[in-house]
């Protein structure tokens, strides 16, 4: 901050000095002398002339000086800027490789949590206006919908992602889920869960299909995948496990 504005008093005082020699240059050549002028006061004037010429080039020596200084000033300047800027994007950096390393610790200590039972009495599907959604299409209101359950279904299914989509010309509800389950004790508890839901949606009589599909990662970074399928026939009946791939 002090070079900055040392560089800044540089410039300033530049300016001054270069004004005044401006000033003094223009004034000493509007000077006319009248043919009559005795000699001596000629030839004082020409000295006067000489010597303001020898600090003209006085003065642009020191402003040579000034330039360089203020240059030399500046790139120091410059210099601690790219160190500073050096040091912070080395700290952003490392501050990144600690939060990924927390969000990864996290991850795992979430994993290892019991997932929980999908509640006896649902998480209230018939409580949302399907009749109106199925009429009149609203893709806003669908999406609020499908938003919210999704919300609402994330601690009992226990995946980092829960996707839901709404198909109304098929009356099918898409589920997909995709994250890492944990333990095998987990991966049940979500199987188990996702037919509870089915059960649950048999409130919703204009579903006819319900489709479930899991991409599931473990630690050791291999893939797994889980889909089923629930169906039924007549709006006032449950939905039945009609295929079920693993």
């Amino acid at each position: 901050m002090i070079i900055n504005w040392m560089s800044v008093a540089l410039v300033i005082l530049i300016l001054i000095v270069w004004f005044r020699r401006m000033i003094i240059k223009v004034q000493l050549q509007r000077l006319k002398v009248p043919p009559n002028t005795p000699l001596s006061f000629q030839r004082k004037l020409e000295y006067v002339k000489q010597a303001e010429q020898g600090k003209h080039v006085s003065a642009l020596l020191y402003l040579t000086l000034f330039l360089a200084t203020g240059l030399l000033l500046t790139t120091y300047s410059l210099f601690r800027m790219e160190d500073q800027l050096h040091i912070v994007t080395e700290r952003t950096n490392q501050l990144k490789d600690e939060l990924y390393t927390l969000k990864k610790e996290q991850k795992q200590i979430i994993n290892k949590l019991p997932i929980k039972a999908y509640p006896t009495k649902g998480i209230g599907l018939k409580e949302y206006p399907w009749e109106e959604l199925f009429s009149d299409e609203n893709r806003e209101k669908q999406y609020e919908i499908e938003s919210d359950i999704s919300t609402k279904v994330s601690p009992y299914f226990g995946l980092s992602t829960t996707l839901i989509v709404l198909d109304i010309p098929t009356q099918t509800l898409n589920i997909a889920m995709a994250g890492d389950s944990g333990s095998e004790e987990n991966r049940q508890q979500i199987k188990d869960n996702i037919k509870a839901f089915a059960k649950e949606a048999k409130d919703v009589s204009k579903l006819t299909q319900i489709t479930f599909q899991m991409n599931l990662m473990n630690d050791k970074n291999k893939k797994k995948t889980y889909s089923c399928t629930f169906t039924r026939e007549k709006p006032d009946e449950e939905f039945t496990l009609v295929q079920e791939d693993e």
